[in-house]
């Protein structure tokens, strides 16, 4: 099965570990300690090379305790067997399985209660999706961690085994006519057994290691080394963090230590076409953002925007990240750019060449018409 997931645009979380998977609503004042247990739920199953089925049993027992309660949105599926995945889906979360014979299964929907199968395979690909969940962006993937989104897209099909035909020489080849001159050969010659034949000597190479499909501990970063702290997971994190951004877990109790690393992707901007641009580096805004000068001297990388109303500049906006803040400066476009806050209903126009922190959830309008969310699970 391949590991990783393609994060769908949402509100929730989306957590991956291997070949583990799990969805879920954002945690609340209320919900909170529900979603911390869920989230090391999994990453406890994955370290201990625990399957779908161990992963579905831990989670109905954290749903089942909650009795009376409203049963909180989210999805977790893994492997089951041979070919085999064991699904559960809680609230109004819910999941779809195609097989490889082109059958499909779907799961949940109804945010009355909980239901869990184990689907026999082969399976093809796996949806788990929350009510609100957007398309995937294809150039996305989650192999390791946690990230805010509304739902993952896994594709499960393993890869064929290569077949291999004895080659056979060609109608009127020289092979073929020496055969021919050979003639047939004797009873007693087909009675005696071939000699053998020693195999010419070779290095004799290892066998392979067995791979396991859960990662173990995230991929390491390779953006600008900044100061911050590990999680006792030891997970690298903005030092005004609360919750690691990866594991969930809390970091409230702990005894930090700030030290330098590679800081890693800061969120995603959220495009109204319903692509998601990963925040690893600083963003050029433009109709011709490729030619900006930030784009050739390498400071920033082109997000090419146009509209109708041609009403987007050709450097018309910077999206920068400085140590683990994202802001947006216009840069002296013609018709603005506007930000609108999580929470509020009205835009407000940048004031030119001045940097304007964005908080997660703001969505920044460029021009007339053109939008974009900034989203991050690096809540402080």
């Amino acid at each position: 099965m391949h590991g990783f997931a393609r994060p769908l645009p949402g509100d929730g979380l989306v957590a991956q570990e291997g070949s583990l998977s799990l969805v879920c609503a954002a945690p609340d004042a209320v919900t909170a300690p529900l979603v911390d247990a869920l989230l090391t739920a999994l990453e406890e199953v994955a370290e201990a090379d625990g399957d779908g089925t161990a992963l579905v049993g831990r989670v109905a027992g954290l749903l089942a305790a909650r009795r009376g309660l409203r049963p909180h949105a989210c999805a977790v599926a893994g492997p089951s067997g041979e070919s085999g995945l064991a699904v559960l889906v809680s609230g109004d979360a819910g999941a779809r399985v195609m097989l490889a014979g082109g059958a499909e299964v779907r799961l949940g929907g109804a945010p009355g209660g909980t239901e869990e199968r184990t689907v026999q395979g082969p399976v093809a690909s796996l949806e788990l999706a929350l009510g609100t969940a957007g398309r995937a962006e294809p150039r996305l993937r989650l192999t390791s961690g946690v990230v805010r989104g509304g739902g993952l897209r896994r594709s499960l099909r393993r890869p064929a085994r290569a077949s291999v035909r004895p080659v056979r020489p060609a109608a009127g080849s020289a092979a073929q006519a020496a055969v021919r001159a050979a003639g047939k050969p004797s009873v007693q010659e087909l009675a005696r057994p071939a000699p053998k034949v020693a195999p010419p000597p070779t290095a004799i190479e290892p066998a392979p290691e067995p791979v396991s499909l859960i990662r173990k501990h995230p991929r390491r970063a390779t953006g600008p080394r900044v100061l911050g702290v590990n999680c006792k997971n030891e997970h690298f994190n903005d030092p005004r963090a609360h919750y690691c951004a990866v594991c969930g877990i809390s970091m409230l109790q702990l005894t930090l230590s700030p030290f330098h690393g590679p800081r890693p992707p800061l969120g995603v901007l959220l495009l109204d076409d319903g692509h998601a641009i990963p925040l690893d580096h600083d963003q050029l805004v433009g109709r011709v953002a490729e030619k900006a000068p930030e784009v050739a001297a390498g400071k920033a990388r082109p997000l090419r925007l146009t509209d109708e109303e041609a009403s987007v500049s050709r450097r018309h906006a910077l999206v920068r990240l400085d140590e683990w803040q994202v802001s947006v400066v216009d840069l002296g476009s013609a018709n603005g750019t506007a930000v609108r806050d999580p929470g509020t209903e009205e835009f407000r126009r940048l004031p030119p060449e001045t940097a304007v922190e964005l908080r997660p959830g703001a969505t920044v309008r460029i021009g007339l018409s053109r939008t974009f969310r900034f989203e991050s699970n690096r809540k402080v």
